[in-house]
């Protein structure tokens, strides 16, 4: 009797280093196989990590640009730097005043008091003002509200 429970508490015990072997493989194939992902996506980032100079150069000039239309020349200094060329259209038909409200809260990253204070107006009209160019832009466009 007592070699049947000593076999059959072998045989657990057996079972249970089978187990704990296989279950310690899959882990480490798991964990070799994350080492591998992780050095490829590395090697792709270094791949990747070339200059392009014609990207830098064209946001050197939008940063200039606006620079100079923050001192607030020309605002068509900023057309071409705009991608879209519907966008583009749009902004264009814009009064100037728009243009420069828009201009001077996108790239110039004023805050509405700010815009009202620079535009003579109230920090609200001068947020309404903003929400009307947008939607204007938007019907522009053709573009639904959820989309811009």
């Amino acid at each position: 009797m007592e070699k049947k429970q000593t076999d059959s508490v072998q045989n657990r015990f057996t079972a249970y280093l089978m187990v704990a072997v296989a279950n310690r493989r899959v882990s480490y194939m798991e964990q070799r196989n994350r080492q591998k992902e992780w050095e490829y996506i590395q090697v792709d980032l270094l791949e990747k990590n070339h200059v392009d100079f014609d990207a830098q150069y064209r946001t050197y000039m939008a940063e200039q640009s606006l620079l100079r239309y923050l001192g607030y020349g020309e605002s068509s200094e900023c057309m071409p730097e705009i991608d879209s060329i519907q966008l583009a259209k749009c902004i264009n038909r814009l009064k100037d005043r728009e243009r420069r409200i828009l201009f001077a809260r996108v790239f110039g990253e004023l805050d509405f008091a700010e815009l009202g204070e620079k535009f003579g107006m109230e920090p609200k009209q001068a947020e309404m003002a903003y929400y009307y160019i947008i939607r204007k832009l938007r019907k522009g466009m053709g573009v639904r509200k959820d989309e811009f």
